[in-house]
């Protein structure tokens, strides 16, 4: 069976654990214990034109990379892309692949294939030992295409509506239509794949906004209705939007809160990595501070820069 490309978390058939992108050492690459909705643990699997494969991190952008194929040779994370991070996946039998470094008989190999955390990966010899056979776990088609969105959770496959259907009106005149259908979705960042969130599910006007791991409550998921210059963003959880006081100046660091009766428009334009929540006649984004992975990071406004902490993963709901 072919891999079509996609969003996958590439689990070790003997240890159970997962190709993990380490945010202490961005280089490295090594096994983990299974953090569902970490973007350390998502990788885009996109087939090039020679049917080899290329493996990038959700989080870090980094591609899964090698520098030869002898055995030992660590697999590590870097930031161009060359030959040396270009992959066959060959079928293994029992929904399980190899992955070869192309041109080579070196396959990724997952030490001893011991379950510790932390455990480093390399390219070893063609054998057929359990810890060189991987699982992908399809999470959700690459940014820009929606029609095989998933939700992390039991439930599956849910399919899009069409632009401009439901949600609200969005094919009424003079309605926002954006880069994506309205709708109900989880908003994870494209740099920490922490969640959009209303802290605390609290219902009263100037709750906080922050960034935490993903958890799939209501308060993680945002219904995108439409106005005239972009989608509302009503949490679900309590109805309350995300938005900017009227009376604020609007500058870099500015805090959007949720509130009942304020409901700020957002732009949304799509980008292959993810999505821009612009606010409308200006050149601000919503943009996660820093880049923190850490629960409680602030979500502000800056200045669009195109980092992939300002852009954003649309996952249907």
């Amino acid at each position: 069976m072919t891999i079509r490309s996609g969003v996958y978390r590439i689990k070790n058939l003997k240890s159970g654990t997962y190709l993990d992108n380490s945010e202490k050492n961005r280089e490295t690459i090594h096994g983990w214990d299974s953090r569902p909705g970490s973007g350390n643990q998502e990788w885009e699997v996109r087939q090039q034109n020679d049917d080899s494969y290329i493996l990038r991190n959700v989080s870090s952008r980094r591609y899964v990379h090698a520098s030869g194929g002898r055995d030992g040779t660590r697999v590590k994370a870097e930031d161009t892309e060359g030959e040396a991070s270009h992959w066959e996946i060959r079928d293994a039998d029992d929904n399980t692949y190899n992955i070869y470094l192309k041109g080579t008989r070196g396959v990724i190999d997952l030490d001893m294939g011991k379950d510790e955390n932390g455990t480093s990966i390399n390219i070893w010899g063609h054998t057929e030992a359990r810890q060189q056979r991987w699982k992908f776990e399809k999470v959700r088609d690459l940014g820009g295409d929606h029609r095989d969105d998933r939700r992390d959770v039991p439930g599956g496959q849910q399919p899009l509506p069409a632009p401009g259907g439901g949600g609200g009106g969005g094919g009424s005149a003079g309605r926002y239509q954006g880069a994506v259908p309205p709708g109900k979705y989880w908003v994870r960042n494209a740099h920490s794949g922490t969640a959009m969130d209303l802290s605390g599910s609290n219902p009263n006007d100037g709750a906080a906004i922050i960034g935490y791991q993903v958890t799939q409550g209501n308060n993680q998921q945002w219904d995108f209705e439409p106005g005239v210059q972009g989608y509302r963003l009503r949490n679900v959880a309590t109805g309350t939007y995300l938005s900017v006081r009227p009376n604020e100046q609007l500058q870099d660091g500015v805090l959007p809160t949720a509130n009942n009766n304020i409901k700020t428009e957002w732009n949304v334009t799509g980008d292959p990595n993810g999505y821009y929540l612009e606010l409308p006649g200006t050149n601000l984004v919503v943009d996660l501070a820093q880049g923190s992975a850490q629960d409680g990071a602030k979500i502000c406004l800056w200045t669009k820069s195109g980092a992939n902490n300002q852009r954003w993963l649309l996952i249907r709901a």
